[in-house]
Formats: C-alpha cells, sequence, structure tokens
C-alpha cells in the first residue's frame, strides 16, 4: 500500500498562514506592551503666585495641570507651600489634559511672607492606577 503526502502547494500555504498568524500575535503582544509601558503620570504648574497686600493678608493662587496621560485620582493632588498643606479638593478624577485653579489665603508660617523672598511650592499627584508623581518649584512673594 502507497502513502501520500500533501501536495508542495499546499504544504506552502499551510507554512505561509502559520507564519502570518504568528508574526500578528508577536505584533498585538508587543503593541499591547508599549501601551502599558507609555503610560505617564505628570502633572505641571501652568501659573503660581503668592501676593501680599498692604494690610498684610497673603494671597496664593496656582493652577495644575495634569500633563501626563493617566488620570490624577480624586483627591489625589496634594500642594504644599512653604511646608504647610494648601487645600485642593477634588471631586473627579483629574483627566489628562485638563487643568485646576485653587486662589486661597496663603497658610501660615513662622515669621511671615516677606516680599522679595522666594518660597517653595511641593507638588504632589496620586494617578488612579495607584502610582505617583512629586515636583517642586518656587515662588517670589511680589506685593499688591
Amino acid at each position: 500500500m502507497a502513502r501520500r503526502a500533501i501536495s508542495p502547494l499546499i504544504a506552502t500555504i499551510i507554512l505561509i498562514a502559520i507564519t502570518v498568524a504568528g508574526g500578528l500575535m508577536i505584533y498585538s503582544i508587543f503593541l499591547s506592551t508599549g501601551g502599558v509601558l507609555g503610560a505617564k503620570g505628570q502633572v505641571s504648574v501652568e501659573n503660581v503666585k503668592l501676593v501680599k497686600d498692604s494690610s498684610g493678608v497673603v494671597t496664593f493662587a496656582i493652577t495644575i495641570k495634569n500633563t501626563g496621560n493617566k488620570p490624577v485620582a480624586a483627591n489625589g493632588l496634594t500642594v504644599k507651600l512653604a511646608g504647610q498643606d494648601v487645600s485642593i479638593s477634588l471631586a473627579n478624577p483629574l483627566q489628562p489634559g485638563q487643568s485646576v485653579s485653587v486662589a486661597a489665603e496663603a497658610p501660615a508660617i513662622q515669621g511671615g511672607y516677606v516680599i522679595g523672598n522666594s518660597y517653595t511650592v511641593t507638588i504632589s499627584a496620586t494617578f488612579t492606577d495607584g502610582s505617583s508623581f512629586a515636583d517642586s518649584i518656587a515662588v517670589t512673594c511680589t506685593s499688591a
């Protein structure tokens, strides 16, 4: 009894199909991994002011923008001026590209704010995936 094999044409088509399917699987894996690795949490200060008026009242204003591609968790944003907390409340997550602005009386510090002096502003953000980002900048106290 003679054995018969598949024709060379059909074998070639099967090998090409297996190669294409394997290539598509590898492409899909790399594409999904690249999206996860490319996720970045970052916030930046768009505007910051510290103003002392003639009566001695000091006003602090800041605008923070989510410049990454992950949302900042609700109540995941912390701002400190000269080591003192500034109240920022996010009811909803701060989506990529969105900004939040706060203007309030500056928290009291020992010795008070002096016009012309610089003070450190520290921004910390916690993102919805649990990662975090922190940055510090300086703001100079100006007169009204």
